[in-house]
């Protein structure tokens, strides 16, 4: 599991980095055309907010495989050990019930969408919309990575703590 979490998290890292670049390149194009060569483009703010539509899901599940979401610990340092650890499964486990409450609804959206048409880039809305259900199975996935990885191994999140007795 703990490879192929690691190959999802760069696959992850890198189709990141595409969309952000792509957007920066689509903003870029508009305000030159628009306001240098007074021709405005007609897709490039609908492409660049597709692309920070996926960029922000592909984020978050980089985020949630580096713990780099923002977290209260204050009450769960003040636990036992055995306490926090419990407390932190809890959380963990809401956490993926609600990811897999929002997988389950973007594969919803993406199937009513199928045939919508986007206006300017004429392609077919499930795509953008894909980002959803996608977004949320990769996050799922990296925080099943985090509870079901192996005893004694760092997990995605779980930097020297006191529940990994460095504390």
């Amino acid at each position: 599991m703990g490879r192929l979490d690691a190959a999802l998290g760069r696959g992850c890292e890198f189709t990141l980095i595409v969309f952000l670049t792509a957007m920066s390149v689509a903003v870029f194009l508009e305000v030159i055309f628009r306001y240098l060569l007074h021709f405005p483009l007609f897709w490039t703010e609908e492409f660049a907010r597709y692309c920070l539509v996926w960029s922000s899901l592909l984020g978050a599940a980089v985020a949630v495989r580096r713990g780099q979401h923002i977290a209260v610990t204050v009450f769960i340092e003040r636990l036992p050990r055995r306490a926090a650890r419990a407390a932190t499964l809890a959380a963990q486990a809401s956490v993926a019930v609600i990811l897999a409450v929002m997988f389950w609804g973007g594969v919803k959206l993406v199937v009513v969408t199928s045939a919508q048409i986007s206006p300017a880039l004429r392609i077919p809305m499930a795509i953008p919309y894909l980002a959803l259900p996608i977004g949320s199975a990769l996050m799922l996935f990296h925080v099943a990575a985090a509870v079901f990885g192996r005893p004694g191994e760092k997990g995605p999140g779980q930097g020297p703590s006191r529940l990994e007795g460095a504390g």
